[in-house]
């Protein structure tokens, strides 16, 4: 592992209360990051789903960082704005920016065509997951801009090459990871970079929680390929201290391949196998049936 090479890190990590957030917290912790993390939900039992703030934060102290917990909503740019001004206030800077954070409705519609499919699907994981990180994206820059160094991490998937679930899902991680692309054209000049990150199979607490959420198929190839949250935030962590970081500036990059690369595992030791860039849809999200 990276050991102390981020102890004098600032980091933010959005929508950290549980899931791919989560592990990306405590793998910046396990480098010695100052890890900063948004969550609506402060206390446990304060959602439906496991996970918030407290623990989040309880798990940055024990992997060896030091963690800071603040409530945001990310659909309200005067509470974003909040969270960087405490930033700018108690730090003076930022060194790592991860847009993690997504609003997914309760049950996500799977292989229900796009005319079937409500608007408000669209409006909701398009303000909370791609808005929301170009907001952030605002707000971090001027924090970064003085060191002439930073990193803004976009969490995507393969679901931005391939369909995955439902139109609006695929559309918004199809953004975030032209998001980061664009981003990157604008900030190299400035030693700046901004990528999207794919971790593979992500088992979720969400998942753990209520296993049918996901078609069976799939919930077998997480069972087989899947990967803790963890090592994606390993994968944010080698990048952040990579000092040739800016080399990888636009890119999609996979946490399995910069495993390889890095040297790091997941936490049981291994290195899961990458997602498919492959375009074409798993076989789990069949077409449409014609009525």
């Amino acid at each position: 592992m990276i050991g102390e090479r981020l102890k004098d890190c600032i980091a933010l990590v959005t929508g950290g209360s549980r899931g791919v957030g989560k592990g990306v917290a405590i793998g910046l912790a396990e480098a010695g990051a100052t890890v900063i993390v948004t969550a609506r939900t402060r206390s446990s039992g304060g959602s439906e789903w496991p996970g918030s703030l407290d623990e989040t934060i309880a798990a940055i102290d024990a992997a060896g960082g030091k963690g800071v917990g603040l409530l945001c909503d990310h659909a309200d740019d005067a509470s974003v704005q909040e969270v960087f001004d405490r930033i700018r206030r108690d730090h003076g800077r930022l060194d790592v920016l991860v847009n993690n954070v997504f609003a997914a409705p309760n049950v996500m519609p799977v292989n229900v065509p796009f005319w079937q499919v409500p608007t408000s699907l669209w409006d909701t994981m398009h303000r909370v997951g791609l808005r929301s990180h170009f907001v952030a994206g605002q707000f971090a820059v001027p924090l970064m801009l003085p060191q002439k160094r930073g990193l803004i991490v976009n969490t995507s998937s393969g679901g931005g090459v391939r369909y995955t679930f439902n139109v609006p899902f695929g559309v918004q991680k199809s953004g975030v990871d032209r998001m980061a692309r664009d981003m990157a054209h604008e900030l190299k000049p400035f030693g700046i970079a901004a990528v999207s990150i794919w971790p593979g199979y992500i088992k979720s607490e969400k998942l753990a929680a209520q296993p049918g959420r996901v078609p069976p198929a799939l919930a077998k190839l997480i069972a087989e390929r899947g990967e803790t949250p963890v090592f994606a935030g390993r994968a944010v962590a080698a990048l952040a201290a990579d000092p040739d970081m800016l080399a990888k500036t636009g890119q999609i990059l996979l946490a399995s391949e910069l495993a390889t690369e890095y040297g790091f595992t997941d936490i049981d030791g291994r290195v899961p196998p990458p997602p498919s860039r492959d375009p074409a849809p798993l076989s789990v999200f069949a077409p449409a049936t014609a009525p």
